[in-house]
């Protein structure tokens, strides 16, 4: 096919998805459209997963990781954790869809990323926003997002720069959440892509039955706990506290490598609610969080970096040892140089232009900035070029000219570039110091009051003394 032969993702097309075999055709829609988009899927069972599953010889086989297996009670062969984090290490990129009734494996797993789920078989409860066609009597079917995202109340996180596109952030349709919500924990990495509504909480909901004639019945009623007896409650409203947010999706992001991983509450949104066409929301959704998960979006490298001193004027030269005529392999202290960093950005297809609006800074760095500068956005053809002029502090030693950026959503940007910094020769110091003046001073009208004490001890006339009479 067509799609098959584009580049969809920037650090590659190979995705295992781990499925439980009762659950496989649930998501057909979903494993299907990942084809269509360019991905290679090879779908397995965990149960088959085999000691050389990830890696081979010491590389990876896959790419991308795609986890919709809550309920498995330990982590398989060949899939333990070490052997993920190992993988995320090496530049993998791993989306786990998890439910209500994720396993404790699932729950110590989660915590290593700072995100603490809720107990086995809660959920998401609101009964001022459900579904009524898809509630089963639980008001579990919360709605969120869309028209009911007032006043950052819930929906798409706004802090998720990178990640939603424009068109679905403007969809105004709720898309329809079924599942378990987390607390995120003070891990700078981590940020939330969806957040819970205000109304809405966390509880175990009991489960509705109803018979042929219409009538209803709840079971485990008797295990509800009273809301205000609960401590750990999840509530909506109480989403933002100073030591945890909640969220229902939330994206953790490696420092080293910007290796992403994405855990969602709710594996249903990539089953039978995302093959229906009546929420574009609910599809939009998923398909943004994968194509950041499998870095589609977002992403961003650094091209080249340059630098090099600016003259005074054209007889401002030094000696080639130093500077040729488009590097500066020195520079000396109070120097001004010109530094520029180019950076692309993956469309999905190809590397284009970076967005201007980045915010970068350059630092001059020994230990601590000695000098921090904002770069000035230039957009070129095929990557935008960051451009500012640094003036050297007065220390000569050896300094890093650092670009370290790091905001939710895009691939970090750094670039090291190592310079040393040489004090003043013995011949480049002025004739005239301006620091001797005093001395130069002192001097001159020590030799002034000298001259002018001799004078005056000439030119003096001399008094006759006046003889004794006797």
């Amino acid at each position: 096919m067509v799609g098959a032969a584009l580049a969809a993702s920037a650090t590659g097309q190979r995705v295992l998805a781990v499925v439980e075999k009762e659950y496989t055709h649930s998501y057909d829609a979903y494993l299907t459209s990942l084809q269509q988009r360019g991905f290679e899927v090879s779908v397995q069972a965990p149960d088959d997963a085999q000691d050389n599953t990830l890696f081979e010889f010491g590389e990876r086989k896959f790419d991308h990781l795609l986890f919709l297996a809550p309920t498995i009670k330990q982590f398989p062969r060949g899939l333990t954790t070490h052997t993920i984090v190992e993988f995320l290490r090496e530049g993998g990129n791993m989306l786990a869809g998890v439910s209500p009734q994720l396993s404790e494996s699932w729950r110590d797993f989660a915590r290593e990323f700072g995100l603490e789920f809720g107990e086995r078989g809660t959920m998401l409860v609101d009964h001022l926003g459900y579904d009524q066609a898809l509630d089963t009597g639980n008001h579990a079917a919360v709605l969120v997002g869309g028209h009911r995202d007032q006043m950052g109340a819930g929906g798409l996180a706004t802090e998720a720069g990178g990640v939603f596109s424009d068109e679905t952030r403007s969809i105004k349709e709720a898309l329809v959440y079924r599942g378990i919500a987390h607390w995120v924990g003070p891990n700078p990495l981590a940020f939330p892509l969806l957040r819970p509504p205000t109304t809405s909480y966390q509880t175990d909901p009991p489960s509705i039955t109803t018979s042929p004639d219409g009538s209803w019945h709840a079971a485990n009623v008797g295990k509800l706990e009273a809301l205000h007896s609960q401590p750990d409650l999840l509530t909506g409203a109480d989403a933002h506290t100073p030591d945890a947010s909640a969220s229902l999706a939330t994206a953790i992001q490696l420092r080293d490598n910007s290796a992403r991983v994405v855990f969602v509450g709710s594996t249903e949104l990539f089953g039978d609610l995302y093959k229906g066409a009546a929420r574009p929301l609910q599809r939009a959704f998923v398909d943004d969080i994968t194509s950041w998960t499998f870095q589609e979006r977002g992403v961003l490298r650094v091209v080249r970096t340059a630098h090099q001193r600016l003259r005074a004027n054209e007889h401002d030269v030094r000696p080639d040892y130093e500077e040729n005529e488009h590097t500066s392999s020195m520079y000396r202290i109070k120097d001004t140089l010109s530094y520029s960093l180019q950076v692309a950005m993956f469309d999905g297809q190809t590397w284009g232009p970076a967005p201007s609006d980045l915010d970068l800074q350059l630092s001059a760095v020994m230990l601590d900035p000695y000098v921090t500068v904002p770069l000035k956005p230039h957009r070129g053809p095929y990557a935008t070029m960051y451009e500012a002029d640094l003036r050297l502090p007065d220390r000569h030693g050896v300094f890093t000219l650092r670009v370290n950026w790091k905001r939710h959503g895009w691939s970090y940007v750094r670039a090291d570039d190592v310079v040393p910094v040489r004090p003043f020769n013995h011949d480049e110091y002025p004739r005239m110091l301006s620091s001797s003046w005093p001395y130069i001073a002192g001097a001159f009208s020590t030799m002034f009051g000298f001259v002018a004490f001799v004078y005056l001890w000439l030119t003096m006339p001399v008094e006759k003394l006046a003889s004794k009479t006797s």
